[in-house]
Formats: C-alpha cells, structure tokens, sequence
C-alpha cells in the first residue's frame, strides 16, 4: 500500500523560523512529499519570494487563530498522511519512510507523535498523559510535581502535541478536525482524546526526531494561567470528566485565594521584580473572579 504525504505548517509573523521548517522538509523527504502547505495568519510580514516549487501558501484573510489555520490547512489537502510542524519545529531526519511503514501496516493508526528535542538534545516534550480533575485542583506546578512522584500517572492515556505530529486524514477529518472552542491550548489534547474515542490508535515513536524549541509562544504569566484554567475546564466539561463541578469550584477558589494571600504577605521576599510580582496578582484576582462567572455553563 502506497501512503501519500504532505506537510503543513501555521505561520503568524514568523516567516524566518517558518522558512527553515520548510528547507529542511524539503531537504530530507523533497521527493515523498506532495507538497509543503503554509497557513499564514494574516501575518503583517510579507511572504518571502523564491519559496521552493512545492510551497504552496494560502493566507487567511483576517487573523484566525492557530486552532482554525490547522483545520483550513488540512481543508486543502488530499494526501493519506499530514506532517504537521509548529513554525518554530523542523525535522532533523527523514520522517517519511518510517511514517510509511507505520501507517500501511496499522489501518486503524490515526496519529503518531515525534520525539522532539532542542539545541542540546534535550526532550522538550511531544506528548503528555489524558488530563484529570486532579491536575486542574493542584495547578500546572503541583500537578507536574505529582505526576513525577507517582508512576500510576503513566498509565493513563497518552495525548499528543501538535506541535510536531502526523495525521492520517481520513481520521482527522472523521472527528471533524480540531474544536475551534479552544483558545490554542488544550485544542490537541481534545483532539487526542476523540481521535480515541473514535477507535483510532495513536502512538510515539522514538525513532522519528524533530526539533522544537519548546516554551511556547512569549505571554504574561496572568495571561498564561487564564488561558490554562479556562481551556483545561472546557476539555474537562467537554469529555465528562467533571462529575462535581461545584466541589471542584470551592477547591479551585481556595487555591487561588492561599495563593493570593501567600503573595500578599511574601511575595515581596520572594518575588524581587516588582512588575512579575504585580502580574501574578493580577492573575490571582482575574482567577477568583472567572471561577465563578465563567467555569461551569459550557456543557
């Protein structure tokens, strides 16, 4: 069985990092790949002349956020399987011939997951487990700590990172691509958890290596916590996953408010700059607030 490929890539102002995902595409699988699609945004950076042949861009006509740029770039192509890359990922092998293999061999396998490393050859992660109630209640520090304590956090289902992944898209298109309801975050995580439940296998393969920075896009620590609480909720809610919605309220409102009073009393022992020690305020009291008027009337 033949797979066909081909490569998407979103891009919003980021045409330098977006042009070396491109050439090394193209330098290491240049003729298994039908084309290089790019989604600009409605970037305000001009499109760099003298892309290779097969670079095909297709500009939104207004800014429509990444989870939409992914779904209209998979709209435009007709291959078996999709590389898809974060502008600022680019693969250091040829992913093609394993992918190939992989997908022939499994008709059921929706998605495979890259390992993703940065300049030192350190994991920047590809990949995390199924989100739960737990992990929202104790917050992203706790709950990372946690996960790293107890191994039964592995056992749960693995959800991969868009951020350098290939997709069959039959599958993709069967679940009804990404759900445009996230704001980026979470939008992958949803997508893994359908593809799922819609009886497609997904898997990482560690012999499929990409780079990726890792971090994510710049943000206000205020911003970054807002956005994690807001779309982790909605994933929540969405997969059922939220049998006690009110309980987990009052536990998020105690965290947020021993939180907010820790920083209060210490935060300017521990907290030397007085702009990051102002944000996180801000995020705090922005956190008790939406708990209450926004969480909760989603699903």
């Amino acid at each position: 069985m033949s797979i066909s490929f081909s490569a998407l890539i979103t891009n919003y102002n980021t045409w330098q990092m977006t042009t070396l995902c491109v050439q090394e595409l193209e330098r290491w699988s240049k003729e298994s790949l039908t084309e290089i699609l790019v989604v600009d945004d409605a970037s305000a950076q001009n499109t760099p002349e003298n892309l290779p042949d097969k670079v095909r861009v297709i500009r939104n006509p207004e800014n429509r956020g990444y989870v939409a740029s992914v779904n209209i770039g998979f709209s435009h192509v007709k291959e078996d399987v999709i590389i898809l890359f974060d502008s600022d990922a680019y693969p250091l092998m040829d992913l093609t011939q394993l992918l190939a293999k992989l997908f022939a061999t499994n008709s059921q396998l929706g998605a495979v997951g890259f390992k993703l490393i940065d300049e030192q050859g350190q994991p920047t992660g590809s990949y995390s487990t199924e989100p739960n109630v737990l992990g929202l209640l104790l917050g992203q520090q706790l709950a990372a700590l946690y996960n790293s304590r107890f191994k039964h956090t592995r056992e749960r289902p693995l959800c991969l990172h868009s951020c350098g992944m290939a997709v069959r898209r039959i599958a993709f298109e069967k679940i009804g691509g990404f759900d445009e309801g996230f704001d980026f975050l979470d939008a992958d995580i949803d997508f893994s958890m359908r593809l799922r439940a819609a009886g497609w296998h997904m898997q990482i393969d560690p012999s499929l290596v990409g780079y990726h920075k890792g971090g994510g896009s710049f943000q206000t620590t205020a911003k970054r916590v807002l956005r994690y609480h807001r779309n982790r909720w909605r994933l929540l809610a969405k997969h059922g996953h939220l049998p006690l919605p009110w309980l987990l309220k009052a536990g998020l409102v105690t965290r947020h408010a021993l939180e907010y009073s820790f920083l209060i009393i210490v935060g300017k022992v521990v907290i030397k700059d007085p702009a990051t020690l102002k944000d996180k305020l801000y995020g705090r009291r922005q956190l008790l607030n939406e708990v209450w008027s926004s969480y909760g009337n989603e699903y």
